[in-house]
């Protein structure tokens, strides 16, 4: 926006000239507080698509307990592997310049609880330097551990309505279990920038706010062989479109 300022009447030199500096200065337009200064790239741009699965990914474990569960214990309902699978799958991009702070908003505090026996979610990405907090809402005793080489820690046993945390400063995955119920596990994947998702129930996803550069999409989930790939462009206010599909087929010759 324009303001144009008038000079004073009936004042001296040095007063009328302050005035037409005034004049100038008013003249040309001001950013609005909070957004973006030109130049400074913060403007990125967009990558939108969709992540396919197929019923391969579905699996099921079976219950091994070392101690008896409670009659009022809950397990959560199993959801369909055409929807339910999709809050497992981690979309992402690598190789994005990055050195903080996150300005990806993502939610506080980031949590996996345990919950009807269960890891919810089963699968949380996070930020290199995040914590994690573990609360236990069941009304019995959990023991959280991973013995990954990107973050190995044992919490030891605690009760509901207990919480404690971790921090993870390394890249990688880290698979979580549960000393007392081994059929508990749940993932932990730290990446390098906050340019990551999980996709929407019907697998779509979106990334905004990318600086502009080619970079690498990936679509991963733990039980796929290999993880779908596919490389982006990205350009400042334009959006780019993908379409990824898990797991890929095994390519075989003769």
């Amino acid at each position: 926006m324009i303001v144009l300022c008038a000079p004073e009447r009936g004042g001296n030199s040095l007063r009328f000239a302050a005035a037409l500096l005034g004049v100038a200065l008013c003249a040309f337009p001001w950013p609005t507080p909070g957004a973006p200064a030109a130049g400074t790239g913060a403007s990125g741009g967009t990558v939108t698509g969709t992540v396919e699965i197929g019923p391969e990914l579905s699996s099921k474990r079976m219950r091994l307990e070392l101690y008896a569960s409670p009659v009022n214990a809950v397990k959560p309902g199993a959801a369909p592997a055409d929807s339910g699978e999709m809050d497992n799958v981690v979309v992402y991009l690598e190789g994005v310049p990055f050195s903080g702070p996150d300005t990806a908003r993502r939610p506080r505090p980031l949590v996996i609880a345990q919950h009807g026996e269960s890891f919810v979610p089963h699968v949380l990405p996070v930020l290199k330097g995040d914590a994690v907090e573990f609360p236990n809402r069941d009304a019995v005793f959990h023991n959280v551990f991973s013995l990954s080489s990107s973050r190995s820690f044992d919490l030891g046993r605690y009760p509901r309505p207990q919480t404690k945390s971790v921090k993870f400063d390394r890249t990688g995955v880290v698979k979580v279990f549960c000393h007392i119920h081994s059929d508990m596990s749940s993932v932990v994947y730290v990446l390098d920038n906050p340019y990551f998702t999980v996709p929407e129930r019907d697998g779509t996803f979106r990334l905004s706010g990318v600086p502009p550069g080619e970079y690498r999409l990936v679509a991963w989930h733990e039980h796929a062989k290999h993880p779908a790939t596919r490389t982006v462009r990205i350009v400042a206010g334009a959006t780019a479109e993908a379409r990824l599909r898990l797991p890929f087929p095994d390519v075989r010759t003769n």
